[in-house]
């Protein structure tokens, strides 16, 4: 069983190289996406949040040692600095450090040669793998305005994959791209298996998710590295 759906990725790629950003729809074969998807409902996430200016990671078990006043100046703090166009707040998971088999499976196929050279043909570039991380966005979390580029690390194209099966764009969490003036442009709502690449130039964001909002964005993010 071929773990990525077959179709011609060369075209979604096209795309890719003329504007910046494509979404490639049914990415994975079904029982894959349903694999992952299951997976991650039932994961552990840490909470990453910008505090003071720079990104920090929380466990649950951390957080919830913090009284409830410590934790109300805590998220205080990262709403307001968010207020001024700063940080993120959403649960993450590194799959360069899990340990559970899907994931591990799918890190594995995502820095498959074949797939890495096609977009090493597309960039012009020499990219030699994928960094993967699992992500959880719930009701107030976001990912304020930022771009990816990282020269240390080599990144050439971000992505996301979707896996979150049922979402109403209303609750917020799009993938929201602008200008550098800050001019929305393009927007992607939760797309369940789909793939969504872009330039690691791009400006974005992940918008605030409603306290209305009745699900939880689950996606797979990373980059497409030289390094």
């Amino acid at each position: 069983m071929s773990y990525f759906n077959p179709q011609t990725l060369d075209k979604y790629l096209s795309t890719l190289s003329e504007t910046g950003f494509v979404r490639i729809p049914n990415f994975l074969n079904e029982q894959k996406a349903n694999e992952l998807e299951s997976t991650l409902s039932s994961l552990n996430f840490d909470i990453a949040a910008t505090v003071n200016g720079r990104p920090q990671l929380f466990t649950a078990e951390e957080l919830k040692r913090k009284s409830n006043q410590e934790q109300q100046q805590l998220f205080s703090h990262i709403y307001e600095q968010a207020s001024q166009g700063i940080g993120f707040v959403y649960g993450r998971h590194a799959l360069s450090e899990t340990e559970n088999k899907v994931l591990k499976n799918y890190e594995a196929e995502i820095n498959n040669d074949g797939f890495l050279k096609s977009f090493s043909r597309v960039s012009q570039q020499n990219i030699i793998k994928a960094s993967a991380q699992a992500t959880c966005f719930q009701r107030n979390d976001f990912l304020t305005r930022h771009n990816d580029v990282v020269p240390s690390e080599g990144r050439v194209y971000a992505y996301v994959l979707g896996l979150t099966k049922q979402w109403h764009p209303d609750w917020g969490g799009l993938l929201q791209f602008f200008e550098p003036d800050g001019t929305p442009t393009n927007s992607f709502a939760p797309q369940f298996n789909s793939l969504s690449i872009f330039d690691v130039s791009k400006i974005h964001s992940v918008t605030y998710v409603t306290p209305f909002a009745k699900n939880k964005r689950f996606s797979i993010t990373g980059w497409f590295r030289t390094k």
